[in-house]
């Protein structure tokens, strides 16, 4: 492993070569629970991205790298809509996987929501219609986003959304029912709770993201 000026790891170049060939890494821009993103420059262009940097060497947690390439595949299908994060290349090696996003310069909804407090009705029916658009984009290609959430929403330079973090992205086959208990506590739709708390209740759908 290597370190930055700021004492944060980053993965050694000989496991990486690709990634640093073409991106130089800056600074940390968030943390998940496998993962951290940071800000990063392609050499040839200097255009800024940002780079979602996982973590396959903790053995504890098998499934990190088949839900990464579920997630890629969600990414690519639903790729070129004006307001769903855009997956610019993905690097893997044998311990890591590098996703390379667009950089949303106004971070995330939520924290936009906290500085403001309040938004004006015009900003709020905006904000809405760009997000029922790439809902509908999504369910469209018969996907299931199953984590929808303020911090979910980036915003770009013209704070503009983006629909991002496809981690529990599903994609059914019609009439194709789910019921497993995944997304966020407190965001937790209604249908997806009640078929994991009342026997014989139907499985979900679609509707879990509305």
């Amino acid at each position: 492993m290597a370190v930055d000026d700021d004492g944060d790891v980053l993965p050694d170049r000989d496991a990486a070569k690709g990634f640093y060939a073409k991106y130089e890494p800056k600074e940390v821009l968030g943390r998940g629970g496998c993962s951290v993103v940071r800000r990063c420059i392609e050499k040839e262009t200097g255009q800024q991205f940002a780079a979602k940097i996982i973590d396959l060497s903790d053995s504890s947690d098998e499934g990190v790298h088949e839900a990464t390439i579920r997630e890629i595949d969600v990414l690519r299908m639903v790729a070129g809509h004006p307001y769903i994060i855009e997956l610019h290349d993905v690097f893997e090696s044998s311990t890591f996987i590098f996703l390379v996003f667009e950089l949303c310069e106004h971070g995330e909804l939520f924290d936009h929501l906290t500085t403001v407090v309040t938004l004006s009705e015009k900003k709020t029916k905006l904000i809405m219609r760009q997000l029922f658009e790439a809902l509908a984009h999504v369910h469209g290609k018969g996907i299931a986003h199953r984590d929808l959430k303020p911090e979910n929403i980036l915003l770009d330079d013209n704070y503009n959304i983006k629909l991002t973090d496809f981690g529990f992205a599903k994609v059914l086959q019609p009439g194709e029912t789910l019921t497993e208990l995944c997304g966020t506590p407190g965001y937790l739709a209604p249908e997806l709770l009640r078929c994991n708390m009342m026997e014989g209740a139907p499985g979900y759908a679609h509707q879990v993201d509305l």
